[in-house]
């Protein structure tokens, strides 16, 4: 049977995505946006998840007066557990001083940034690269079975706006990344890596390099920004997910991505802001889609079943059914957003439904009522073949509307306009 998280925890590792933000100036739409989706977070409960994620592309323009914006919306949640890592956009001019002394003033307390020796660009033509001491700001972070490693794909590149895009992470950051992700297999621990991008926009060498890395040593989830898109890829082994961006979005409401890993497997859906709650993921069983392995009943047939409610209120109903069969009510583990059930799956199953209802659902409407919809891995599991593009989106799933992605590609990055 599934069960619990192996450290015995009341809930799964859970983390929300907040994309990025490309901050302007202030009561821009998306400026807008990013204080309603704190407010909405905040309304939650501090126990409701482990951590809110920015993955770069804080400010449109790298300059003072746009992270003054984020730090201000920060000061009015002081409770929220905020974990954040550059963009290349946070190097837009070619200088990171301005997110240096943001950094400083939100981060450096818990995680400060580690000066490293790294080539710099040319100063001219015929001109080689000098090499100076650079701030890089990449960290580890344990929560019960899972290590999250933060990367900085930004600090040791050259690029800048006009110049094209140039993501490094440089040798001493390389070694600490594989002697991290190493040591988190060595424990035991499912290990979670969040960066801006996907390995394979990495220079060449780097690419490569970190793509192996991830593959040879079942990293579990990779999850980042910069597509300005939703996405899944899953290679069998590593989920690579990426999160719609909040500023220069066009792929649909603005919100943000709720992830979650139960046991070793990946969940993950996309919340819209336009939205009212509650929130249900399921974080147990997995999908076929980004399963590892396959389902692991007991010897009656039976699965558990977890999912993770999020709202401003306790839902009044949690309940969970097998494909069109009767509805099983499900009960909350402790005083967490967790709801678990012990179910029957037979033969031929196929849809595993979880709902939760509101106390102020009014009985009609699509609003305080949610479900989220997989299809459980079969018993049966086959191992999976080194993809031909290890950390690229060549394993993409496409669209999944039940997930909030759309498959389209809609950003700046792929099919999108040019920003």
């Amino acid at each position: 049977m599934s069960t619990l998280p192996s450290d015995g925890s009341s809930r799964p590792f859970v983390f929300l995505h907040v994309g990025d933000q490309h901050l302007t100036v202030r009561d821009a739409p998306h400026h807008r946006d990013l204080v309603a989706i704190l407010d909405q977070i905040a309304s939650f409960g501090r126990d409701a998840y482990d951590f809110v994620y920015l993955p770069g592309d804080i400010a449109e323009n790298g300059a003072a007066g746009e992270y003054a914006l984020i730090e201000e919306a920060l000061r009015s949640q002081p409770s929220l557990p905020v974990l954040l890592i550059p963009g290349d956009h946070d190097r837009q001019y070619g200088s990171m001083e301005d997110f240096a002394r943001f950094h400083d003033a939100v981060m450096a307390g818990r995680h400060p940034s580690v000066a490293n020796d790294l080539l710099q660009p040319p100063a001219g033509p015929g001109v080689d690269p000098q090499r100076a001491s650079i701030p890089q700001y990449y960290y580890a972070a344990d929560y019960g079975a899972v290590r999250c490693l933060f990367v900085d794909m930004i600090s040791a590149g050259f690029g800048q706006k006009g110049k094209g895009l140039d993501f490094r992470i440089g040798p001493t950051q390389m070694d600490w990344l594989s002697a991290e992700v190493v040591r988190a297999r060595r424990e035991g621990k499912t290990c979670a890596v969040f960066m801006h991008a996907y390995p394979d926009d990495l220079e060449k060498k780097e690419a490569a390099e970190v793509a192996g890395l991830f593959w040879s040593q079942g990293v579990r989830l990779v999850e980042m920004g910069h597509t300005h898109y939703n996405e899944l890829a899953h290679d069998g082994r590593t989920t690579y997910a990426a999160a719609r961006s909040v500023g220069q979005n066009e792929d649909g409401s603005v919100g943000y991505a709720v992830g979650a890993i139960d046991a070793g497997e990946v969940s993950w859906r996309f919340r819209p802001l336009d939205r009212v709650g509650p929130f249900v993921l399921i974080t147990s069983p997995a999908d076929r889609r980004l399963a590892t392995h396959g389902l692991r009943g007991d010897e009656a047939g039976r699965i558990a079943v977890r999912a993770v409610v999020l709202s401003d209120e306790a839902p009044s109903l949690c309940r969970c059914r097998v494909d069109d069969g009767p509805w099983q009510g499900m009960e909350r583990i402790a005083d967490g957003p967790a709801y678990t059930a012990s179910v029957a799956w037979t033969y031929g199953a196929r849809r595993l439904t979880v709902e939760a209802i509101d106390p102020r659902w009014p009985g009609y409407g699509p609003d305080y009522i949610d479900r989220d919809v997989i299809e459980p891995a079969s018993s049966v599991f086959v191992g999976p073949m080194r993809p031909d593009r290890p950390g690229s989106d060549a394993c993409s799933l496409g669209a999944w509307l039940d997930k909030g992605v759309r498959g389209d590609q809609l950003g700046p990055n792929r099919a999108g306009r040019d920003w």
